[in-house]
């Protein structure tokens, strides 16, 4: 992500950057979720970051929705 990208989704309302997290998890995309999630703790809560409480249970509830790309199609 490039430094322009991550300074608008830390400009974004909390709302929506939880809803990045949710949406990349349910679409299967576990890599971009935590690339998202890593910035958004990394980031003081001051300048955009969120909390590790928030971010837990957005990932917790996604990665148990989560589709899993190795079932087989019964």
């Amino acid at each position: 992500m490039t430094v322009e990208e991550t300074n608008w989704l830390l400009s974004l309302p909390k709302e929506n950057k939880l809803m990045f997290i949710e949406s990349a998890l349910k679409e299967g995309e576990f890599g971009i979720a935590m690339g998202i999630a890593k910035i958004l703790l990394d980031t003081p809560i001051t300048k955009g970051g969120v909390s590790t409480e928030e971010i837990s249970e957005v990932m917790d509830k996604g990665i148990a929705e989560m589709p899993n790309k190795n079932k087989e199609n019964v």
